[in-house]
């Protein structure tokens, strides 16, 4: 039973539009590729983006905005 359990977790990437509501875009199988491809898509869109869990009644896991990214690489330098 937890073999199945763990085939069924999926973490999507949904992306925050400007009506503040939540769109879903992708689902990965693992959450290191969910997060490195929401902060990707935020950092080239310059939008929020958010990874939640479906198996946990869609817990939210990370939420990256790509503004305040820039931001801080920009002050780095």
């Amino acid at each position: 039973m937890y073999v199945l359990k763990e085939v069924l977790s999926v973490y999507c990437i949904e992306r925050k539009d400007d009506d503040s509501q939540w769109r879903r875009e992708l689902c990965f199988k693992t959450e290191f590729k969910a997060f490195v491809s929401a902060r990707t898509k935020s950092m080239a869109t310059l939008g929020t983006y958010r990874v939640v869990n479906s198996s946990w009644a869609n817990q939210v896991v990370a939420e990256v905005n790509g503004l305040e990214l820039v931001k801080k690489n920009k002050n780095r330098i």
